[in-house]
């Protein structure tokens, strides 16, 4: 639980999340949804790769997850990051 909270403590308390079936998830209810996934992948690796910096502020990379060493998704994100938090996330999948 102490890495989960060092993960949501790097979001903005007003952070976006876009993800890649088009839900939008405010931060409370990110926080709700991973806490109570309680590990329901267990074996699952994200990977993070080509990080590029848009603008000051924006960035996009590729994430890889892998499940014991299968991939079981790829999706482009594009991050806003304000005041070094992160402000708001858009995941596209791609296949």
């Amino acid at each position: 639980m102490e890495s989960l909270d060092a993960f949501l403590g790097a979001h903005h308390d007003a952070f976006v999340l876009v993800t890649t079936d088009g839900a939008i998830l405010d931060l409370e209810t990110l926080r709700e949804s991973l806490r109570s996934a309680g590990g329901s992948q267990p074996g699952l690796s994200i990977e993070v790769k080509e990080i590029s910096s848009v603008t000051a502020e924006v960035y996009r990379f590729l994430e890889r997850h892998t499940v014991d060493g299968s991939v079981v998704g790829v999706r482009v994100v594009t991050a806003v990051v304000e005041d070094g938090l992160l402000l708001s996330v858009q995941e596209t999948a791609r296949r």
